[in-house]
């Protein structure tokens, strides 16, 4: 119960750390007055991608775990994605969220070498589609932004960069058994020789086993490519769905002058540029981030509006459905 209360403290404090920032940046009663005159049928449009997010989150968690257990529920996989957004969007660069989906699948009967293994292919494809999505974007959009906001532009190369890194790393890490266990083992150590850790032998057959587990469940993925195709296509549409609701909150302010193009580009840099900071769900930072690159498309009287939408439907919706997952789990 303890937990519950704070998880539940977090989330209403990364709430009053956004309200803040819309109070003492502009009136509520200008925001009241731009919502009041939305076209509610690009909102729901907007709600509705956010639920198709989830959606496909979860059908490429279910197909992974397919792998290794067919019977695999898709309603078991979307309460496990949702306790995932939860811990994502409170925790400091979106750390938690891994650990507890691990703690959901395990809790679901799934062994701990099946559900990280799982995770860990879940996590390389959404990086890597991540980083080529991202690639093609700056690629096609560079000449826009890059003319109109030359130094921030670069910024994305940065993140870009950091994002090929961390793919990098975790297919060595996946494909090496031995470089693996040996960089495991030598952490374990440390956490042995500091006390954290009372029964090292006990600790290394648990990593043991588990890491064979994790390493066996890879080799089947080689073997399972129409599986792994559907994984990434459900990732594709999966980011392309959260990449458009700007656009969508764009045409509920009954603006048609932007591309769609050119505002899903302009996502996908807000969400490089934002995945380092360290605040629960990038506070400050995002909005920061999206009112330098979206600034370009909505107009000075109604941007601040279209944060507030942004983050209630890609951010705080996580909050508010999450914590209810984690509750009834």
């Amino acid at each position: 119960m303890k937990n519950y209360k704070l998880n539940f403290i977090l989330g209403i404090g990364s709430a009053a750390i956004f309200i803040l920032l819309i109070i003492f940046t502009n009136g509520w009663m200008d925001l009241i007055h731009q919502i009041k005159n939305l076209q509610v049928k690009w909102i729901v449009a907007a709600f509705l991608s956010m639920l198709l997010y989830w959606a496909f989150e979860a059908k490429t968690l279910q197909t992974i775990i397919s792998l290794t257990k067919r019977d695999y529920k898709f309603k078991k996989a979307f309460k496990v994605t949702m306790v995932g957004q939860y811990f994502n969007s409170i925790t400091p660069f979106a750390s938690g969220g891994q650990p507890m989906q691990l703690y959901s699948l395990i809790k679901q009967g799934l062994g701990a070498g099946n559900s990280g293994s799982a995770l860990m292919i879940k996590f390389i494809i959404y990086q890597s589609i991540l980083t080529i999505y991202s690639l093609v974007l700056i690629f096609w959009k560079a000449s826009f932004f890059r003319g109109k906001m030359s130094n921030l532009f670069y910024l994305i190369g940065i993140g870009f960069t950091v994002n090929a890194s961390v793919i990098i790393f975790l297919i060595v890490f996946s494909k090496y058994r031995k470089l693996t266990h040996k960089l495991i083992l030598f952490l374990s150590k440390i956490l042995g020789k500091i006390k954290l850790v009372k029964n090292m032998s006990k600790l290394e057959d648990h990593i043991n086993d588990n890491l064979n587990q994790f390493h066996d469940n890879m080799e089947i993925v080689k073997t399972s490519k129409v599986l792994m195709l559907k994984a990434v296509i459900y990732t594709i549409f999966q980011l392309t769905i959260i990449f458009v609701i700007p656009y969508f909150i764009y045409l509920s302010f009954g603006m048609r002058n932007a591309s769609v193009g050119s505002m899903i580009a302009g996502t996908a840099f807000v969400m490089m540029l934002t995945a380092f900071i360290p605040l629960p769900g990038a506070v400050g930072g995002a909005e920061g981030a999206f009112y330098m690159f979206f600034g370009l498309f909505f107009a000075s009287n109604n941007i601040m509006a279209a944060i507030l939408l942004w983050r209630v439907i890609t951010f705080y919706s996580c909050i508010i459905f999450g914590f209810y997952a984690f509750m009834k789990d």
